[in-house]
């Protein structure tokens, strides 16, 4: 019993002492708040040496917002008392900060920036920062400014309403101020601004191939929602055919809708959460053999102008009869006679395997052929059988060629075939797509393209995409009919 008495008055005096502690402790911080020894009035330090960026974003030009023409007054440690401090633009400055930064600064006209609430600002008491932020605005004579141009705006501490001191060293802020100008924009395509279709014609019907989605967007961040419109521009079309040397033809009537006709870009959002989107109708009216274009632009409507380039899009629809089987069958019907073919390349080896001309490709010996430069791209192959052909299809076999007792195999993996009556006129029959064949110059493997439609010509343009080993070849290239 003793003993638990004795514990419990322990804890007593220990309790007792640990709340004289937390007043006397209390009690100092009251008093340091109180005294205002070491107390300084200062600005922030800004993003380098005493200065910071600031933006107002412009549309039409007027201006529309600032970012970052706002900071606060701060205390080296919190008074027990409200603060008031008053600052200004003081532009007889600017000769000090040119001098140090090694810069000539724009100057100009008195009025033309201003601080809110007449430069005043409070910190209250028990804090280290002002509740309220010295804030460049505009001022009265803001329209004699070039917007172009990026001014240095020296904000300086004036005084306070109490006896602290003012900093000696921060009692200034230099806001190299800007002005961007806010546009509308179209995202989502080339640096061109082209945006190419593909209509493949099969006799199963049009297949369209591209990007038919555009987003509309703002150069900068807009405190407000914004509702942005897309329209067709045919007016457009002459201009751009004249500008860039070409001929394309406005879309034929009812063959495309824009959709939906407005997008929202949300307040604070850089982009509209929906796309526009180009939909296509009565596909049959494109025909093959002529190019296409449907110019598009924002509509220039509400605060925020389209900007002049990126403000457009350009649609392009071609059309490429897919008239090849892409099963790859063997092709129906017999082998043409191939005496007297000719052929040409637009590029032949004659380092690795010289002597491979283009005319090897009929000579009867697949261990013989043609094959392109090492490294050769979009290489092109052309047949020229003399007399009009009604042809099903092709089959072929690669070449195969010996370099220091090594066998490599050049074949064809992928091209685009179109065919002429002319040489001169071509109309694209379709794309071939195919695996790397294997075999030997005694046991080769051929490959086959069908038509779905036999065609009727002369000549037979292969331009050649995708290949083998090294480069594109042919060992033998052979015709149905």
């Amino acid at each position: 019993m003793k003993r638990y008495i004795k514990q419990c008055c322990a804890s007593r005096a220990h309790c007792l002492a640990l709340l004289l502690s937390i007043a006397l402790l209390s009690s100092c911080r009251q008093h340091d708040l109180a005294l205002p020894q070491d107390l300084i009035i200062y600005m922030p330090t800004g993003s380098t040496a005493n200065s910071m960026d600031a933006t107002f974003v412009t549309a039409r030009r007027q201006v529309l917002a600032g970012s970052g023409t706002a900071f606060p007054v701060l205390l080296t440690r919190a008074y027990d008392r409200d603060v008031q401090v008053t600052a200004s633009i003081d532009t007889s400055l600017l000769a000090d900060y040119d001098r140090q930064n090694n810069t000539q600064s724009p100057r100009f006209p008195d009025g033309s920036f201003a601080l809110e609430g007449n430069g005043q600002v409070r910190i209250p008491g028990g804090q280290e920062r002002s509740v309220d932020s010295l804030r460049v605005t505009l001022g009265s004579q803001a329209a004699g400014l070039d917007l172009t141009k990026q001014y240095v705006l020296p904000v300086r501490l004036l005084g306070t309403d109490s006896n602290l001191p003012l900093s000696s060293n921060r009692a200034v802020m230099y806001l190299r101020i800007r002005f961007a100008p806010i546009t509308m924009q179209l995202n989502g395509m080339p640096e061109n601004r082209v945006m190419a279709i593909r209509i493949n014609r099969t006799p199963a019907g049009d297949v369209v191939n591209g990007n038919l989605q555009l987003t509309a967007a703002l150069s900068t961040v807009f405190a407000q929602p914004l509702s942005v419109g897309l329209a067709a521009r045919q007016d457009w079309l002459a201009d751009y055919n004249q500008v860039n040397q070409t001929r394309y033809e406005a879309f034929p009537a009812g063959t495309f809708t824009l959709n939906p006709s407005t997008v929202s870009i949300g307040a604070g959002a850089l982009e509209a959460a929906t796309a526009f989107s180009l939909a296509l109708s009565n596909t049959t009216a494109f025909e093959p053999g002529r190019d296409y274009m449907l110019p598009v632009g924002v509509v220039d409507e509400g605060p925020i102008p389209p900007h002049e380039t990126q403000g457009a899009a350009y649609f392009t629809v071609s059309v490429a009869l897919q008239n090849i089987d892409p099963a790859n069958p063997a092709p129906s019907g017999s082998r043409v006679d191939r005496s007297g073919w000719t052929a040409t390349a637009s590029s032949t080896d004659t380092q690795y395997a010289p002597g491979g001309i283009p005319a090897m490709a009929f000579d009867n010996n697949p261990a013989t052929g043609w094959h392109s430069a090492f490294g050769a791209a979009n290489v092109i192959f052309t047949v020229d059988m003399q007399t009009l052909k009604n042809i099903r299809g092709f089959s072929f076999t690669p070449r195969y060629w010996n370099y220091f007792s090594s066998v490599f195999v050049s074949a064809v993996t992928a091209m685009e075939v179109s065919s002429s009556n002319d040489g001169v006129n071509w109309l694209v029959q379709g794309s071939y797509s195919g695996s790397m064949p294997g075999g030997t110059a005694s046991n080769p493997q051929l490959r086959n393209l069908s038509f779905y439609t036999a065609v009727q010509a002369r000549y037979f343009r292969f331009r050649i995409t995708q290949y083998g080993q090294y480069m594109p070849g042919f060992g033998e290239l052979y015709a149905f009919e």
